[in-house]
């Protein structure tokens, strides 16, 4: 292979490519040659004034840190003329170069005397064969390069002359042009790498000119130097012949190997550099120092342009490139800059060496990578994490015993300084960070916490994305973690370690351990869900449900920490409608759950999420997002955000104007998350149906009579119109009852809007709201079963068929009694039932109908209801024996 040419028609796509997508971008900035003259042809000028052509017009842009100026000169063929020809220059290229020249005579009226003295040599370039050539003209003008690398081997300089007239537009990437000297061939890139062409397209009467950048070399080398391949080429080098004996075996095969179509670039250091090492490194340590100054894939100086790039070394670490400007002489610099912060610079004149697959970098001195040192070297090398940017976390790790052996693996999540700062400002965990500042022993544990081991399954990002098992932190003791997420956004995937971002996915690798950098701190949950809801008073109505549903014993502690909890507060379970009275009742569905231990374990897990996911301004959501996940109870939960960034918690069935809303994100325990709603999350029937029954039976009658003269009977015409069965009842030898038919139906007694409340003291305001059909209040407690046989009938309109008591005057309601043991599918109640028949008297008293059932038959309890006063009797004490 010989020198690959870079045609730098490649910049003017590679750099439109790089325009950031901003929110109001700006169209690039274009030269225009037209305004500086007749036939002048724009390109970029380099700091040291040396201009690169463009096959399309150049705009501005950036090359090693500093904007590119613009340069103004005769298009090729052309040359400035005295000539006015109109337009703002009073030198246009008006004047046409003697296309009727021998090549080296005009190389040598451009200025490149000595290059064309050595081509004068070759009568091929001078005669008229019909033969044309190509000539690749080396900068400088005055050839101060050519004895350097050269010295008196003129015959190489023919390396530059390729048979055939090669314009730049037929200069594409995979082209191979065949020189003049040994027919080695010269290979075209317009891409990556190479020397670039400075002017192109120069005609002259035996071919074609192009001026590059610097000359070049051919495959076979020059002296000693053997080109076959990169490892022959460090090994033929006195400079980094020690260097390529130290490479691991099997790398100095690939690097050996040209057939295989792969390429490399080498950073070597130079020899005495090289050689100090071997007193501090073993063998096998200076084997991976070596191989992480090899990375994969072709990248010459040419391809070295931003002021910053990073690549991939064979080890998987990333080698930071710099690229500067020299003040002093305008010079571009190229240097490594290593994790601690030292650079090691591109020696001037050996870089570029090229080899048949890939290129050498001599460098002035070894890089040592991070995957050499350990986390104590870090601790006792400031300037490494002051570089990194976490020497604050680094001296808290430094002050504690952070309990790790040098056998096993690590993963620390470094906070960076910036992290501290947040803390310090973030509310919710103000307490946290105050402590943090007095109390030694806290930060420690928050240090460790930071600190995960691992059986090799947390040293990389590939292995993040895949584990599924939580992993312990490094505080003795302490609760199995899950700890990370991942999420999805406009810029690719974010790892979370909990709610602190780690943004660049690629680890610093030491010596049994990998640093992923964060922007916060993880503050360390201290309690368990169970404690969060004992603590909080106003959350002791899902407490309550919690403890009946026994989801400590059953769900947290087995999914821990894999459990997000959404708590209703107490605010959340009040009634909506008894505020419209300026009330706060709680909702009939709090005793439903509270009194049933199969729907408050239902009602529990449709609350609960096998995930430990953080939300709010530290969460996993982002703006108008919609997630779903499978809550334990089988149902799909919709978690959608709004543009507001308010998130609302539902389901398919369930109406959206429902979704009870979370207004208090993460409250962490060490076995899951609490979330906190402003209102319950409706459980669907298919989950929440009562195993209760109500059951109504419908009879229906007809009755008709001989005669209207009936003894004893005031006016049986109007008597008859509302009560003929017992009109004909009572006169059995005069009229006939006749049963048409009887309906029975049978529904779930919590779909009649019963519900249990929360404890048995309601004032006569609870009475008057159960009358007015906003509230009817149930309780389970322990009951013996009732005998056999008993059942309830009920009338239409819900009520009991006997006994029948008529309303009380003062009282617009119509009550009835029920016998005192009734059956609902296997339970025993005791009751009173009402209805209502009118509201003419809002402000009166209402009573209040209380239900009481059991399913633990070795109990005997007293029932005893808020004693209400009826006409001939009252609804009081009921007793289950």
């Amino acid at each position: 292979m010989g020198v690959a040419l870079l045609v730098l028609a490649y910049i003017c796509l590679s750099t439109v490519t790089a325009i950031r997508f901003e929110q109001n971008p700006s169209p690039p900035q274009y030269a225009k040659p037209d305004q500086y003259g007749y036939r002048m042809c724009a390109s970029w000028l380099l700091a040291d004034g040396t201009p690169i052509y463009s096959g399309c017009d150049p705009f501005k842009t950036k090359r090693c840190g500093k904007e590119l100026e613009f340069d103004y000169r005769c298009c090729s063929g052309f040359q400035h003329s005295n000539e006015p020809l109109g337009g703002p220059s009073s030198n246009p290229c008006g004047k046409l170069i003697p296309q009727f020249d021998d090549c080296p005579s005009v190389i040598e009226e451009l200025g490149f005397r000595k290059f064309a003295s050595y081509l004068k040599n070759y009568p091929e370039l001078t005669q008229r064969s019909g033969q044309p050539y190509t000539i690749f003209v080396p900068l400088p003008e005055d050839g101060g390069d050519l004895d350097r690398i050269y010295g008196g081997n003129t015959r190489t300089v023919s390396y530059h002359v390729a048979k055939g007239r090669h314009y730049a537009d037929d200069l594409r990437t995979g082209v191979k042009l065949k020189s003049i000297y040994n027919d080695e061939d010269i290979e075209i890139s317009r891409t990556t790498y190479g020397a670039k062409i400075s002017q192109a397209d120069i005609e002259c009467k035996s071919g074609l000119i192009h001026i590059i950048r610097r000359p070049l070399v051919p495959r076979s080398g020059l002296g000693n130097l053997n080109k076959n391949s990169v490892m022959s080429l460090l090994q033929s080098n006195p400079e980094t012949f020690e260097f390529a004996n130290a490479l691991p075996q099997e790398l100095q095969q690939d690097l050996s190997r040209v057939e295989g179509g792969h390429f490399y670039t080498v950073t070597a250091p130079t020899s005495d550099s090289w050689s100090s090492l071997r007193g501090r490194y073993n063998r096998e340590q200076l084997e991976a120092i070596a191989a992480s100054h090899v990375s994969k894939g072709l990248k010459c100086t040419s391809n070295i342009i931003k002021g910053q790039q990073t690549f991939t070394d064979m080890q998987g670490q990333l080698m930071k490139v710099e690229c500067s400007v020299n003040p002093s002489n305008r010079q571009e610099i190229r240097k490594i800059t290593d994790a601690c912060g030292d650079t090691h610079e591109f020696v001037d004149r050996q870089a570029d060496l090229m080899a048949a697959n890939g290129v050498v970098h001599v460098i002035r001195s070894p890089v040592i990578p991070m995957s050499q040192l350990t986390l104590k070297d870090l601790m006792d090398r400031p300037e490494c994490a002051k570089y990194q940017n976490i020497d604050k976390f680094i001296d808290v790790l430094r002050e504690c015993d952070l309990y790790m052996d040098d056998a096993s693996q690590y993963a620390v999540i470094a906070p960076e300084n910036s992290a501290f700062d947040w803390w310090s400002g973030y509310a919710q965990f103000r307490p946290e960070y105050q402590r943090f500042q007095v109390d030694k022993e806290y930060r420690c544990e928050v240090a460790r916490y930071h600190i995960v081991k691992h059986n090799g399954n947390l040293a990389n990002i590939q292995d993040f994305s895949g584990h599924t098992d939580g992993h312990r932190s490094n505080n003795r003791n302490n609760y199995l973690y899950e700890t990370t997420y991942f999420t999805k956004g406009k810029m690719g995937s974010t790892l979370n370690w909990h709610y602190s971002p780690v943004n660049n996915l690629q680890p610093l690798k030491l010596k049994n351990t990998s640093i992923y950098k964060t922007s916060r701190i993880n503050v360390m949950p201290e309690k368990n869900i169970t404690n969060i809801l004992e603590e909080r008073k106003d959350f002791s109505h899902t407490n309550s449900i919690t403890k009946i549903a026994e989801m400590e014993e059953y769900v947290f502690k087995k999914k821990a920490p894999k459990n997000l909890y959404l708590v209703t507060t107490d605010e959340g379970w009040i009634d909506p409608r008894s505020r419209q009275l300026s009330k706060k009742l709680v909702s009939p569905e709090l005793a439903r759950y509270e009194g049933h231990a199969t729907l408050a374990e239902n009602f529990a897990k449709l609350n609960h999420v096998p995930l430990y996911l953080w939300g709010g301004d530290i969460g996993y959501f982002e703006k108008n997002s919609v997630h779903r996940f499978m809550s334990s109870a089988g149902v799909e939960l919709i978690f959608w955000m709004d543009d507001k960034g308010t998130m609302r918690i539902g389901y398919d069935e369930l109406p959206k104007s429902e979704w009870p809303k979370v207004v208090e994100y993460n409250l962490p325990g060490r076995d899951g998350i609490v979330w906190a709603l402003d209102g319950f999350l409706r459980c669907p029937n298919k989950l929440c149906a009562l195993q209760l029954e109500d059951k109504d039976t419908y009879t229906f009658y007809t009755a008709a009579c001989l005669t209207s003269d009936l003894e004893g009977e005031v006016d049986v015409k109007r008597a008859f119109s509302s009560k003929p069965t017992e009109i004909a009842k009572r006169h059995p030898t005069q009229c006939l009852v006749i049963k048409q038919g009887e309906v029975t139906t049978v529904k779930d007694i919590f779909e009649d809007n019963m519900s249990e409340p929360s404890n048995a003291k309601y004032d006569d305001e609870t009475a008057r709201l159960s009358a007015a059909g906003l509230l009817t209040a149930r309780r389970r407690i322990a009951c013996p079963p009732c005998p056999q046989g008993l059942a309830l009938h009920r009338s239409q309109g819900g009520r009991a068929l006997y006994p029948s008591i008529p309303s009380m005057s003062h009282f617009p309601v119509a009550y009835q009694m029920v016998s005192p043991y009734v059956m609902f599918g296997g339970y025993c109640a005791a009751a009173c039932s009402f209805s209502l028949s009118s509201l003419s008297t809002p402000s009166a008293p209402f009573p209040s109908t209380l239900l009481y059932t059991t399913k633990q038959p070795s109990e005997t309890i007293a029932i005893v209801l808020k004693n209400i006063e009826l006409e001939n009797g009252k609804c009081g004490l009921q007793r289950c024996d």
